[in-house]
This record gives structure tokens, C-alpha cells and sequence, in this order.
């Protein structure tokens, strides 16, 4: 799934409106609407802020559902994101891998290259 499509869903489990959502964040309804639509994405700490009210991990709302293997992986292009069923994070991109531990530096690092990767042109 999408982040937008992960925003809305996750946002519906925990029970909010998307005016009472947008009001926690302190965003307006038309941004959090072009998160929901994919037009726009949260930057990184709007993406850590989100997972805290709605009581899931940063990398939920990016990368989704776990898959068999246990790991939650976000790629585009030819850079990829992965948390590992041990907690590790994971980049992989541009011939460099990076392993980031879970705490909350690792998840911040994470999140910048989360922030980044959502930010690159697409080619």
C-alpha cells in the first residue's frame, strides 16, 4: 500500500476524523486531504508525530503491513527501506546499505532518509 492509503487507513482504525486528526497534528483539513490522496506526503516528523497518535511505528505508515518474512519495506527507484522482524532499519540505496538500531536516534535517522526519499525527483 501506498503511505496516503496507509495514512487513511491506519487514521480510520484509530477511530479519527480526518478534522479531528488534522487538528492534533496542527495541519490544516486541505493537508491532511492531499496526504490521504497522495497528492502531497508528511515529512519525516509529521511522520513520527502521526505514529504517535495513532499508536503505530513510523515505518507502518510508510512502508504498511509486514510481510511474510516480517520485515516492512518501502522502495522506490533504486533505493529501498526495510525494518527487519528484529527491529533493525534498513537502507538500502545508491551502492550503500545502512543498519540503524531501534532506539530513538535510529528511528529519527530513519526518518530523515524516509523524508529524503520521498523528496527525490522522480526519474
Amino acid at each position: 500500500m501506498t503511505i496516503s492509503a496507509n495514512i487513511r487507513q491506519l487514521r480510520k482504525k484509530a477511530g479519527f476524523t480526518q478534522i479531528e486528526l488534522a487538528e492534533k497534528l496542527g495541519v490544516s483539513i486541505a493537508t491532511l486531504r492531499r496526504w490521504e490522496a497522495g497528492e502531497t506526503a508528511p515529512n519525516g516528523t509529521r511522520i513520527i508525530e502521526l505514529a504517535g497518535l495513532l499508536e503505530v511505528s513510523p515505518d507502518e505508515i510508510v512502508a504498511g503491513a509486514e510481510n511474510s518474512a516480517g520485515e516492512q519495506t518501502m522502495s522506490t527507484g533504486n533505493a529501498k527501506l526495510t525494518e527487519r522482524s528484529n527491529g533493525m532499519l534498513v537502507f538500502e540505496g545508491d551502492g550503500t546499505r545502512i543498519e540503524l538500531p531501534p532506539t530513538d536516534k535510529g528511528y529519527e535517522l530513519f526518518s530523515r532518509l524516509v523524508e529524503n526519499l520521498l523528496n527525490r525527483p522522480k526519474s
